[in-house]
């Protein structure tokens, strides 16, 4: 797919912007003025180690993707889903465009949201497993995806903000648990940012520079109302999650707390402008069924819903695409394929 998309004229606008801002990153220069311009560091660092090119980004892209993909089918197989049903899952994936989409035009936002994946994988074992080692890596990794990608910064904030109720979920009660916990899920992230901030201040004429360009298209270019009506409209596409959603919250309401940060984290960010509409909602909600809601150990009949609603995502992934011709999914399909 990297390929093909080279030849086809396609032009991965976030991926250029990218690729610009790891072109001001000179090795070896102790002067330092460019930190500001560069936020966030990581994907820019990791672009200027790649060459910048189109076809470096998109193949770190797919380097990228068979981790995930590999560890989304281990998750399935170790809860039992069967070889029909993790064949059917994964094709909502790897049968659908926004997977490709987002790999081939916006390497930071993926990067960003395989990051925030594995933070709420964390969550969701520290909550229901008690598992403090989880917890930790929550924090760490969205310590490091608020250096990847700003739309990871509101994840980290409602994060930050629950953290009490994830103490007294976990059986860890009173304020020296509620003290630890927070600090345990938001230090990372904001002690990285401060962090390049101060560096920022002290080496750059313009500290604020990048902060300010991290919204392509301005703050909040879009109202709440048409940020809500994308966000819905992508989950419609994801059936699979609705209906584990559905029996999640008759059954355990207490297991949709990532999910259901997850929801806020894209909402949040799309309506502030640090996220594009473009498949994201697609991929992570597909992702967040299979590491926080597939059952484990399904019967028959359950087996058979996840098949057949794996079917409809995919279905839906390509007719919703059709219906909607101004998306930008469709635009690069096009141009790509030439139709």
């Amino acid at each position: 797919m990297a390929l093909l998309t080279q030849g086809s004229g396609f032009v991965p606008t976030a991926n250029r912007a990218l690729s610009a801002r790891g072109d001001l990153i000179q090795w070896g220069d102790t002067s330092l003025g460019w930190m500001a311009e560069i936020f966030p560091p990581l994907s820019a660092a990791l672009s200027s180690i790649v060459g910048g090119s189109d076809l470096a980004l998109n193949l770190v892209a797919a380097v990228v993707l068979g981790f995930v993909l590999q560890r989304l089918a281990g998750v399935l197989a170790r809860r039992g889903v069967g070889l029909w049903g993790t064949a059917a899952v994964l094709g909502t994936l790897v049968l659908t465009p926004p997977l490709y989409y987002l790999a081939a035009s916006d390497l930071q936002s993926l990067l960003g949201l395989a990051l925030v994946v594995v933070a709420l994988d964390g969550i969701a074992s520290f909550v229901e497993e008690q598992n403090t080692e989880a917890g930790f890596r929550a924090g760490i990794s969205l310590g490091v995806a608020v250096m990847v990608d700003p739309g990871a910064w509101f994840y980290a904030i409602v994060l930050g903000a629950l953290a009490p109720f994830f103490a007294s979920r976990a059986g860890q009660r009173g304020r020296a648990s509620n003290r630890a916990t927070i600090t345990v899920l938001i230090f990372p992230a904001v002690g990285a940012i401060a962090f390049w901030l101060y560096a920022s201040w002290w080496f750059s004429s313009d500290p604020w520079g990048g902060l300010e360009s991290t919204a392509s298209q301005g703050w909040f270019p879009i109202g709440a109302d048409a940020a809500a009506a994308l966000i819905a409209q992508g989950m419609l596409a994801v059936p699979l999650f609705l209906v584990a959603f559905g029996f999640r919250l008759v059954r355990d309401r207490w297991s949709l707390i990532a999910p259901i940060i997850a929801i806020a984290g894209l909402y949040l960010s799309l309506w502030a402008g640090l996220r594009q509409a473009g498949g994201q909602t697609y991929v992570l909600l597909t992702a967040l069924y299979v590491l926080l809601l597939v059952a484990r150990r399904p019967s028959r009949t359950r087996r058979r819903i996840i098949l057949a609603s794996a079917l409809l995502q995919i279905a839906l992934g390509w007719g919703i695409l059709l219906l909607i011709a101004d998306s930008p999914i469709y635009d690069w399909l096009r141009v790509v394929t030439g139709l």
